[in-house]
């Protein structure tokens, strides 16, 4: 029986997902997201984990395959200068996926899937205009306006991680450039904020502390801690308020790690202090009630739905007649 194949690529974790009609998860796996700076280790190290999968369920080949990546998407099928890997140039996905299992594959940016699974199965349900946010190792965004998916010329028209919130570029970006969002509030870069607000001493005590140390600390009213997460919450006021007044969303739907992790922290300053910055109605803000299955349910249902959403059309990948297998690395 052939088996819709969902596949969440993070920056972090690499989750693959095997469902039913409905979108349903019925079994997993994950691994950490591998950090091989060649372009082809991440195709490989999908292809395997797919396999795996089937093999562990007794299932003989994928139906469709629906992969959601940390971006930029590039229209050759793939990702470009991923923040995780950024000197690797063009990585390839779709290609060495149909090569080595010739089912249609459906690719989306991991924010806009989360976007499709809350229109389907979560709080977006109802709503033509809202957005999904994730606040995770990275910051990205899925928009729908008016019933439609945005996705721009090259897929790309949700990056709300690289918003500039800094014009002075005090920190740099995963992405290599200055004072973007994602350089001060992302799990991976909150320690590094330490240094721009804190003095000396403290600021180096604190920058060694992991995202989810600073945010534990200062619950407990380190003092040191606690100024980092009142400036994460600051600065991410600022960036929804930039989401509410490019977009103007009826909803705004959050998920990812640091969110997830720290509810209380991360909601409360964006609550209570978008509104200074947005010159829009600021509409409800929502963490996800699909908890860190909101990306991979998502990739599942583009897989499943891809004709729903026409936005898709040109993200979705067939084998073309006359190309050869590749050489399975599995």
């Amino acid at each position: 029986m052939d088996a819709t194949v969902g596949v969440d690529i993070g920056a972090t974790t690499l989750r693959v997902a095997i469902g039913d009609s409905r979108g349903r998860i019925l079994a997993r796996t994950s691994s950490p997201t591998t950090k091989k700076a060649t372009s082809e280790a991440l195709a490989d190290q999908v292809a395997c984990a797919i396999s795996e999968l089937l093999e562990k369920s007794g299932t003989s080949r994928p139906g469709r395959i629906g992969i959601a990546t940390t971006g930029p998407l590039d229209r050759r099928g793939g990702i470009v200068n991923p923040a995780n890997l950024p000197k690797v140039g063009f990585v390839p996905l779709v290609d060495p996926l149909l090569e080595e299992f010739g089912r249609e594959v459906v690719l989306t940016n991991d924010c806009v899937a989360a976007a499709i699974a809350e229109k389907e199965l979560g709080l977006g349900r109802g709503f033509d205009n809202f957005v999904y946010v994730t606040l995770s190792t990275g910051i990205g965004a899925g928009v729908f306006v008016d019933g439609h998916l945005l996705l721009g010329k090259d897929g790309n028209a949700h990056e709300v991680g690289h918003i500039v919130l800094d014009p002075a570029g005090r920190l740099r970006c995963g992405c290599g450039k200055p004072g973007h969002w994602e350089a001060y509030c992302s799990g991976r870069n909150i320690p590094r904020l330490a240094p721009v607000i804190l003095g000396e001493g403290e600021a180096e005590r604190v920058s060694a502390l992991s995202s989810t140390d600073i945010f534990k600390l200062a619950a407990k009213g380190d003092p040191g801690c606690a100024k980092v997460v009142q400036e994460v919450g600051r600065l991410n006021a600022a960036g929804f308020a930039s989401i509410v007044d490019v977009y103007d969303p009826e909803l705004i739907v959050v998920g990812g790690s640091v969110a997830l992790n720290n509810p209380r922290q991360v909601l409360g300053p964006i609550e209570d202090l978008t509104e200074d910055y947005a010159r829009n109605r600021v509409p409800p803000v929502r963490m996800t009630e699909l908890g860190e299955d909101a990306v991979l349910k998502g990739a599942l249902l583009a897989a499943l739905h891809s004709a729903s959403y026409p936005e898709l059309g040109p993200w979705t990948f067939m084998k073309a007649a006359g190309r050869k297998k590749r050489k399975s690395r599995v």
